[in-house]
C-alpha cells in the first residue's frame, strides 16, 4: 500500500474520540481542541485522561444550567401562584357579598330606636335559637330579644353579609348575615324601599353582569390554574430532593 493510499484510507475512530463528541456542554471550539490533542497521541491513558477531564467539566456546567433553570422555574410557577391565589380570594370575596338563601342563624342585635326604626350597633351571634329568617327575607317578621330580653316582633329592611367572627368562649362563628329592623309592620313603601336599597348595593358592588355560567367558567378555569401550578411545584421540589440524593 502507498503512503498516499494509507492518508487517504479513513480511519476508525478511537472510542473517546467517540465520547468526546457527544459531550453538548462544551462548545466546538473546545470539542475541536482536546480532539487535536487526542489524535496526537498514540498512548490510550493519555486519551482518557483527557476525555475525564472534559467529562469533568461538561458535568459542571450541565450542574450550573440545571440550577439556573430550576430557580427560573420556581420564579415563575411562584409567581402564577400568586396571581392564581388573588383571584380566587377576589371570586370568593365577591361570592360572600351576594345574599342567596339565609335559612336559619343564631343572633341577637343591640340597637337604639329612632322614630321609624331599630337600627343595630352590635352584634351577638348566639341567641335566640329559634330566630328563623325566610329564604326572601325584605319586608318579613322576624323574633328578635330586645334588651329588655323580651322577645318582639320587627321588620327585615335590608340584608348585609359581615365577615366571620370569633366570641369570647373561643367559638368561631362564621360568615353570618347581618339584619337591619323596624319594630312594626312595614308599609309598602318602606318595604320597596328597602328592596331597592339592596338592589342597588349589590348592583354597585356587582359591576357589569355577568351571567351564572361565565362566572362559573371564569372561575373552573382559574381553579384548574391554581391546582395545575402547585402540582407543578411540588413535581419541582421532588426532583430536586431526587437530584440531591
Amino acid at each position: 500500500m502507498s503512503s498516499k493510499e494509507f492518508n487517504q484510507r479513513k480511519r476508525e475512530a478511537f472510542p473517546e474520540e467517540v465520547a468526546l463528541k457527544n459531550l453538548k456542554e462544551l462548545t466546538e471550539a473546545e470539542r475541536a481542541g482536546l480532539h487535536l490533542l487526542m489524535i496526537q497521541t498514540s498512548d490510550a491513558d493519555e486519551r482518557e485522561d483527557i476525555l475525564a477531564e472534559a467529562q469533568k467539566t461538561a458535568n459542571q456546567r450541565a450542574e450550573e444550567a440545571k440550577k439556573h433553570s430550576y430557580a427560573a422555574v420556581k420564579e415563575r410557577l411562584t409567581q402564577e401562584q400568586t396571581e392564581t391565589d388573588t383571584e380566587l380570594k377576589a371570586f370568593t370575596q365577591h361570592r360572600r357579598r351576594h345574599v342567596k338563601v339565609l335559612g336559619k342563624v343564631t343572633m341577637m342585635a343591640g340597637y337604639f330606636m329612632t322614630p321609624k326604626r331599630i337600627r343595630p350597633t352590635k352584634y351577638y351571634w348566639l341567641v335566640p335559637d329559634d330566630l328563623v329568617i325566610p329564604d326572601r327575607p325584605l319586608g318579613r317578621v322576624a323574633h328578635v330579644r330586645g334588651k329588655d330580653g323580651q322577645l318582639q316582633d320587627v321588620m327585615v329592611l335590608y340584608v348585609t353579609k359581615q365577615k366571620q367572627r370569633q366570641l369570647q368562649d373561643g367559638r368561631v362563628v362564621p360568615n353570618q348575615f347581618m339584619i337591619e329592623f323596624t319594630n312594626q309592620y312595614a308599609s309598602s313603601v318602606q318595604v320597596k324601599q328597602g328592596q331597592r336599597t339592596e338592589r342597588q348595593r349589590q348592583k354597585n358592588y356587582r359591576g357589569p353582569f355577568d351571567s351564572a355560567q361565565q362566572k362559573h367558567n371564569r372561575v373552573r378555569k382559574v381553579i384548574q390554574r391554581h391546582h395545575r401550578v402547585r402540582e407543578e411545584l411540588a413535581n419541582l421540589e421532588k426532583s430536586k430532593k431526587k437530584d440531591k440524593n
